[in-house]
């Protein structure tokens, strides 16, 4: 989609949109709220210029919130230049802008690093594409920072000649913008209402442009559409590279890895100094991504336990209810979260409420539906993946047991068996034979990174799954809780582990 500069398209797009700001009371700019502006404080030698332009010409009544992205960031000086800006402090272990963005009360909000210079009514021209189509819920404006052929490498001796640029740019280019794939440059708007649906940005990713580029393919994973604006540029200042400064930076093959991972990209190249980034090509499709909490988010004292709950039968909403009360009551372990996945073909499996970074993923028919199981634990990553039936009832520290089996082990898989078995893991190999080794799916566990393999029905018991792993993978075995609580079997075939 594009909204080209053709005088014809042009004049009707300004006729819409004068008539919205008559109907609406809201001339000249179309926010009745405000905008939230959340700056990410990284260069104290630009930031309070930064700080300065924003406030001089965003032009609509802001909010303004700098973020400390960095433990050696002087804040107190800006603190003091600007008493109407809210900091917000460095604190290791959380990411703080995911803490800014939560305090944002108004429509829309923008997150830009404090190397942006902006213009008089940057603010203003970035807000139309959001009244010239509904489906937008994400724009950014043309910058040196953004990817492929957008990015824009310009330079201006001052000031002046950026404000000239500017004008003459939102006057020839008469407000157009078209659809992107993927943004992750240095400045960003959004809606707050995409905001609460999708969380904030996973830090987890290291770079800020992998952030921002994954936090676009969640969003359109929810249906909104990309912008980038033709009208509108910012100018992003960059430091100038010191001697010796060839070494690629802590962490950012890592991130990199972690981003083609999360979208299974395989090993394609990532090349951000280029503006080159790899993007699946079907991101609607997708299994949905997890929720980012907004906030503070508390240091789990525990590993993250991904507990993937599946229903061998069809459940009717009451049965489906009291399956996720007692699964989720039931276990001691404090830190889990809850993956639900269903075949939506039933529609008797509701869409009950989960807290922010657990999910339900509803698939359409019997193979999608194993296919899915196969595939959760790569895209919902944590420490350990536990998958747990919903017609069968868990002591209360089974959770807990096998986490600690495969992250103190030394087995990429683990089964729980019973009381009788040994306490301890004892890791092998499977091998090779006439027939594949298969496991029962609801009493199994495994680590991060691990393919654990094939998900089939298990041709005896028509209510059960079973696992064929990986021959490469070493498989441990741990037994069952000792006391009343080690039941093995019960009434109408539910397994008790």
């Amino acid at each position: 989609m594009s909204y080209d500069s053709d005088h014809s398209v042009s004049m009707e797009r300004l006729a819409g949109r004068y008539r919205y700001l008559e109907r609406e009371g809201l001339l000249p700019l179309p926010v009745k709220d405000g905008v939230t502006l959340v700056v990410e404080l990284r260069h104290a030698e630009w930031a309070a210029e930064c700080l300065n332009l924003l406030l001089q010409h965003s032009g609509a009544p802001i909010t303004l919130i700098g973020v400390a992205m960095d433990e050696d960031f002087p804040l107190p000086p800006l603190a003091e230049a600007f008493s109407g800006v809210t900091f917000i402090p460095y604190e290791p272990r959380n990411y703080g802008v995911n803490k800014a963005l939560a305090y944002a009360g108004s429509s829309f909000v923008a997150l830009l690093e404090d190397n942006v210079m902006v213009s008089s009514g940057w603010l203003g021209n970035l807000l139309w594409p959001f009244i010239d189509d509904p489906s937008v819920r994400v724009i950014a404006p043309r910058s040196s920072t953004e990817l492929g052929e957008t990015r824009e490498r310009l330079h201006f001796g001052t000031e002046e000649e950026l404000s000239a640029y500017v004008s003459h740019s939102l006057e020839r280019r008469q407000g157009g913008w078209h659809e992107a794939e993927v943004l992750a440059g240095s400045c960003l708007v959004f809606t707050r209402e995409l905001l609460l649906r999708i969380g904030g940005f996973d830090s987890a990713l290291i770079q800020r442009q992998l952030m921002v580029a994954d936090w676009c393919l969640r969003a359109r994973q929810l249906g909104a559409l990309l912008a980038l604006s033709e009208a509108v540029y910012v100018h992003a200042l960059q430091p100038l590279p010191e001697a010796g400064e060839a070494a690629v930076p802590d962490g950012v093959q890592a991130g990199e890895l972690a981003y083609l991972a999360k979208w299974g990209l395989g090993s394609s190249p990532v090349k951000l100094e280029a503006g080159l980034l790899p993007v699946p090509a079907d991101v609607p499709v997708l299994l949905p991504r997890p929720v980012i909490p907004l906030g503070t988010a508390a240091v789990a004292p525990v590993p993250l336990v991904t507990a993937v709950v599946y229903s061998e039968r069809v459940l009717t909403p009451e049965e489906s209810r009291e399956s996720r009360l007692r699964l989720q009551g039931q276990q001691s372990y404090g830190n889990i979260r809850w993956i639900w996945v269903r075949d939506s073909r039933s529609g008797a499996f509701p869409e009950f409420p989960v807290r922010e970074q657990d999910a339900v993923l509803a698939v359409a028919g019997e193979d999608s539906w194993l296919h899915a199981l196969e595939k959760v634990s790569a895209i919902y990553g944590s420490d350990i993946v536990v998958y747990l039936s919903a017609s069968a009832d868990y002591d209360s520290h089974y959770v807990e047991r096998i986490a600690e089996a495969v992250r103190r082990g030394s087995a990429d898989l683990v089964v729980s068996g019973s009381a009788a078995a040994a306490a301890e893991p004892a890791a092998h190999r499977a091998l090779p034979g006439l027939f594949p080794v298969q496991l029962p799916l609801e009493r199994i566990a495994h680590r991060s990174g691990v393919v654990p393999g094939r998900i089939t029905k298990r041709q005896m018991y028509s209510r059960s799954l079973q696992l064929e792993p990986e021959p490469s993978l070493a498989i441990g075995y741990i037994g069952g809780p000792a006391g009343p609580n080690a039941r093995t079997q019960a009434s109408d075939g539910e397994a008790c582990i």
